[in-house]
C-alpha cells in the first residue's frame, strides 16, 4: 500500500511518470492488490488513455467482488471512475448515469464529477 499511496502523492503533485512507476511497482510486489488497479484506473482517466482505465477498473472490481473491503465510498469510486473513463472516451450517454450514481453515493467526493488523487487516499 505504501507504493500506491506514494503514487497518489506523485499524481497529486502532477508527476504522472513517477506515479505510474510506483503503481506498476506495487503490482510487481502484489499483483492482486485491487487498490493499485484502482489507482491506475484513476491515473489513466486523468491521462490520455481512458480505455486502458476501464481495463484496470475491471481488474480492481473483480478483485474486490467478494471482499469485505467494499464500502459505499469504494463503490462510488468504482462507479465514478467508470463513468469518468466512459465520458473521456466520448460515451457520454453511458457515462452520465454512472457519474450521477457516484455523486449520490459520495456527494462530497464526486460533486465535481471527478476523483482527484488525494480523494482516493
Amino acid at each position: 500500500m505504501r507504493l500506491v499511496l506514494g503514487g497518489l502523492d506523485e499524481d497529486q503533485a502532477l508527476r504522472p511518470a513517477q506515479a505510474l512507476a510506483l503503481y506498476e511497482r506495487a503490482l510487481q510486489v502484489d499483483p492482486n492488490n485491487p487498490f493499485a488497479y484502482l489507482a491506475l484506473a484513476r491515473h489513466h482517466v486523468d491521462g490520455a488513455d481512458p480505455q486502458r482505465a476501464l481495463a484496470f477498473l475491471d481488474k480492481a472490481a473483480a478483485l474486490l467482488a467478494n471482499s469485505d473491503r467494499r464500502s459505499p465510498g469504494l463503490e462510488a469510486d468504482l462507479v465514478g471512475i467508470r463513468g469518468s473513463a466512459l465520458y473521456a472516451s466520448g460515451r457520454v450517454d453511458s457515462a452520465l448515469p454512472l457519474l450521477e450514481r457516484a455523486r449520490r453515493l459520495s456527494p462530497t467526493v464526486w460533486d465535481d464529477g471527478r476523483l482527484d488523487a488525494w480523494e482516493l487516499r
